[in-house]
């Protein structure tokens, strides 16, 4: 077994190391659960926004202003989808 103390009581340098070592661990870990939940909501209101959207275009009677909001709602998702992708392959 290591010794994690001094003659004086106080803690050895390693075991003031580790310590440091598991809180910061412990930080990333949460910094991480942190952005994965950020993602998670982005991406949901993005959904909702592209719903919204496609729900637009649908009750619209001009037909150009109908493939409009559908190229914005798909631009939307296509950005939206490129940018959740890239912040989780950040986040493992």
């Amino acid at each position: 077994m290591a010794n994690t103390q001094t003659k004086n009581g106080a803690p050895t340098f390693d075991a003031a190391f580790e310590q440091v070592k598991e809180l910061n661990e412990q930080v990333i870990a949460a910094a991480r659960n942190v952005g994965n939940l950020y993602v998670d909501s982005y991406e949901k209101a993005v959904n909702r926004t592209v719903d919204l959207q496609l729900k637009v275009a649908g009750l619209t009677q001009q037909e150009w202003l109908k493939s409009l909001i559908e190229a914005q709602a798909d631009f939307t998702r296509e950005v939206a989808e490129s940018y959740t992708t890239a912040a989780r392959s950040l986040l493992k």
